[in-house]
Order: C-alpha cells, then structure tokens, then sequence
C-alpha cells in the first residue's frame, strides 16, 4: 500500500515573502523608535547640505499625497497599493506621536547630510531616522522628493 502525499500552499511563496519583508521593516521601524534605542534621537555633528519640509496628506481611494511644506505643491502621489516604505515609515511615526498623546498633525523633514546621510525629522516628536539604513532601494524613495520639490512628479 501507498501513502500519496500533496501540499497546497495556503499563501503563495511570492506573497508570504511579501509578508515576511514587511514585518522585517515594521520591526526596524519600531526598534529604531524605542526610548533608549538610539536610532530615534542621534543628532549629526554638521548642518544639513539640504533640506526639506513636507507636509503628508491622506487622499481619495487610499492615497498619500507628498507636498512641499513651504509652497503647498505636489511632490509625490502614492496610489492605493504604492509606496509601502513610504506608508510605514510615515504610519510609524504617527503612532509613536499618537502614543505620546500629541497631535497626529505636523510636519516631516528630510535633510542630507556630508557622505550622502539622508534623515527623516519627525517635527513634533523630533524624532530622526537614518533612511540610508533601511536600505538603498527604500532611502531612494525619499532622496526623491529632495530632487523633485518643484511639484513636477507624482
């Protein structure tokens, strides 16, 4: 007698690796953030080669709209299913400002640094992330929006 064996994925293998690298940058974010970590609140030594204040703005269908602090006008424009660095990166923060019983509104700043350091400022928290250490694929997202403050992308 033989004994038949089949396997059904219950999540395809594309789609539980999906889940697994979310979770690995959820997790950073969070550790990044926890009093005492250090990764939350490291001040750099030298003034910022360039900055940018921007203003993040839920829109229709599930978007999040990017936009320059200072002019008001369109950054980025990450559609539903788009962006998902971006997204956690942003949502993380607003929790850490929700958690602390501050006002959810504010706004972020990006500054570049000598060798190429990008930070993420949280403006009401004060909190900075090193987005370089998240990877180039994901810091490239947000260097971006320094190239593009004129309002020509989306």
């Amino acid at each position: 007698m033989s004994v038949s064996t089949t396997t059904h994925d219950i999540i395809p293998p594309r789609v539980f690796a999906a889940i697994i690298a979310g979770l690995v940058v959820v997790v950073a974010l969070v550790a990044a953030m926890r009093p005492g970590s250090g990764g939350g609140d490291v001040v750099p030594a030298a003034a910022p080669l360039a900055s940018l204040t921007i203003r993040v703005e839920d829109g229709s269908s599930g978007s999040v709209i990017v936009k320059d602090a200072a002019t008001g006008s369109v950054i980025r424009i990450f559609r539903s299913g788009e962006g998902a660095f971006v997204r956690a990166t942003l949502r993380a923060l607003i929790n850490d400002r929700r958690h602390r019983g501050l006002p959810a509104e504010g706004d972020f700043k990006l500054e570049t640094q000598a060798g190429g350091q990008l930070h993420l400022i949280d403006g009401v928290t004060g909190k900075r992330l090193t987005l370089n250490a998240y990877g180039p694929d994901n810091s490239a997202v947000f260097a971006a929006f320094m190239s593009n403050q004129k309002g020509e992308g989306q």
